[in-house]
């Protein structure tokens, strides 16, 4: 109950409040030292003020004893001189040396420097025989002491004042330094606690959804900050793609049975039609035809029939849910296996292949031979697109996370007009000639490369070239060290 009064509930708040700590403490220490600084720089004030009031006394004394051995009026003019000076300085700077030596002493100075100053003009008028006069000078000598003695006594204590001022000066910004980057770090890890790492789980459980796993974040830590809120409104909107995703499957599903059904139909229809027509010649026709012509007919109608097998074969192996059986996989001798088996009809049609390796690939876990029917089905699609010869090329890299392989098959092709280009991964979808493949190919390419937990794109210019991309997952460390 005490957290939730006193805690403050939006991140933003506490951040705040965190930065305001630091502030008040920097503040506070600014404002120490500055008090510092200026008791310091009056220190030097009283000090340089103590300074002159002793050199005042030590040119007052200097010209005294002068006096006293030559008994010139020049001298006495001198000593008369930084007497009063001495005075001035008393008064001027009486509130300043009130502070550092009291009242009581203060007064005792300005009276020493009053007797002072009488005496040696006691000296000065008096026409006194040898022994008044002794007595006379060790009174002025006794007084001149006094006064030197007292401003040496000030001079060394506002010293001792400025050295002790120092001393205490020097460790506290290093204090204050060491307290700041202690309360730095705490801020440092609380916005990494607070903040960062929340961010980077929701960063993950993003990084899932992007990837076709639409599940929702469980809510962690205060539910009013901005974190939860972010949170719940991520939530809400896997919800909503999630909502969206399967009314799309749902609308392609019938889709791709509108497409699957007229496929099947049509292409099944024209085989057994074809089928149909050569028998009813062949009855039609049967006293009329030798042999000769009788198997040229069946031959037809056995083609035509392997065809419709073939047809049913190719559907049968895109709607099965096989579970591939991974092993371990070279792609850089499966590509110049797969090129051998082409290679009569890349000599045949004129066309030139090469395979460049850009960067070297690990061993993928993958089913091998599904693998191969999917370079085999694009090199073929590949060599039928290029009647009048041109240049297929094989391209292995890796993805800029380096996380997975990438294959690129690519010829000098015609291209795929960009109309149908979002059709050409769909079931029984194909531009070639009628009569010439089943439609299906691609599709189970695709299929296949999904199963191994890849994915397969193409781009293309009409006109130039046609690219079929093959991105498959790599082994991570751990497994690759398994």
């Amino acid at each position: 109950m005490t957290d939730m009064i006193f805690m403050p509930r939006t991140i933003r708040v506490q951040i705040v409040m965190a930065f305001s700590i630091c502030f008040i403490f920097m503040g506070g220490l600014i404002g120490v030292s500055y008090v510092n600084l200026r008791r310091l720089t009056r220190s030097l004030e009283v000090l340089e003020t103590a300074e002159q009031l002793n050199s005042a006394i030590l040119e007052m004394r200097r010209y005294e004893k002068n006096y006293f051995l030559l008994r010139l009026d020049s001298d006495y003019e001198e000593n008369v001189t930084y007497t009063n000076q001495l005075g001035v300085l008393l008064q001027r700077e009486r509130a300043t040396l009130v502070e550092v030596v009291g009242e009581s002493n203060l007064e005792r100075f300005i009276q020493h420097s009053e007797e002072y100053g009488a005496l040696m003009d006691e000296l000065h008028r008096s026409d006194c025989v040898s022994d008044e006069c002794n007595d006379l000078r060790a009174r002025i000598r006794g007084t001149g002491q006094n006064l030197l003695i007292l401003a040496d006594q000030l001079v060394t204590t506002e010293r001792r004042a400025i050295d002790k001022r120092m001393r205490d000066l020097i460790p506290l910004p290093l204090l204050g330094l060491v307290v700041l980057l202690v309360l730095m770090s705490v801020v440092v890890i609380f916005i990494g606690d607070r903040v960062v790492r929340p961010l980077a789980r929701i960063t993950r459980e993003s990084d899932a959804v992007a990837h076709g796993y639409f599940h929702q974040i469980t809510p962690f830590g205060d539910p009013r900050n901005e974190i939860q809120v972010l949170v719940y409104a991520i939530n809400r909107m896997v919800t909503e793609l999630e909502r969206r995703q399967e009314q799309l499957v749902r609308s392609r599903q019938i889709a791709s049975l509108g497409t699957l059904s007229a496929g099947i139909a049509h292409e099944i229809n024209n085989p057994l039609n074809n089928i149909s027509l050569i028998l009813e010649s062949m009855v039609e026709d049967a006293d009329q035809l030798g042999s000769p012509e009788c198997k040229t007919l069946l031959q037809e109608a056995m083609d035509q029939a392997d065809r419709a097998s073939d047809i049913v074969k190719n559907l049968l192996e895109f709607t099965r849910a096989s579970h591939p059986k991974p092993e371990e996989v070279n792609l850089e001798e499966l590509v110049d296996r797969t090129a051998r088996l082409v290679r009569n009809e890349l000599d045949l049609h004129h066309i030139a292949f090469s395979c460049e390796v850009k960067q070297h690939l690990p061993m993928l876990h993958l089913e091998k031979g599904g693998l191969q029917q999917v370079l085999l089905n694009l090199f073929m699609n590949s060599i039928q697109a290029m009647d009048e010869g041109g240049e297929l090329r094989v391209v292995l890299d890796r993805t800029e996370t380096l996380d997975e392989a990438r294959i690129d098959v690519i010829d000098t092709g015609p291209g795929i007009p960009n109309e149908i280009k979002g059709r050409i991964f769909d079931p029984f979808f194909t531009t070639k000639r009628d009569g010439v493949g089943t439609g299906l190919g691609l599709s189970v390419s695709y299929s296949i490369i999904e199963k191994n937990g890849g994915r397969m794109t193409v781009t293309s210019t009409p006109g130039e070239s046609t690219c079929f991309s093959i991105f498959l997952p790599l082994p991570t460390r751990l497994e690759a060290w398994v």
